[in-house]
């Protein structure tokens, strides 16, 4: 698992998620369809009702890092930093 924090550009070791109900079950369904559907993609965004907060979950493995992800996110997965 690796968690950036884009607007500071920090890797991060722990973060607090509060979800509304509604939320947690988009995340839940997103969550679902990113691992059991191959044409879905490799990540989605789930936002707040008004689009003012963002959270980008994506599945990545070695074989699929140069494919889609930008320089920082390579150096996060590579070396969680």
């Amino acid at each position: 698992m690796r968690i950036l924090d884009e607007d500071r550009d920090k890797a991060l070791k722990n973060i607090l998620l509060l979800f509304t109900k509604q939320e947690a079950e988009q995340l839940i369904s997103d969550l679902e369809d990113l691992v059991n559907d191959d044409t879905r993609g490799n990540h989605f965004h789930i936002n707040n009702e008004d689009y003012s907060k963002e959270i980008t979950v994506a599945l990545y493995d070695e074989n699929n890092i140069d494919d889609f992800f930008s320089e920082r996110c390579k150096e996060l997965i590579k070396y969680d930093k």
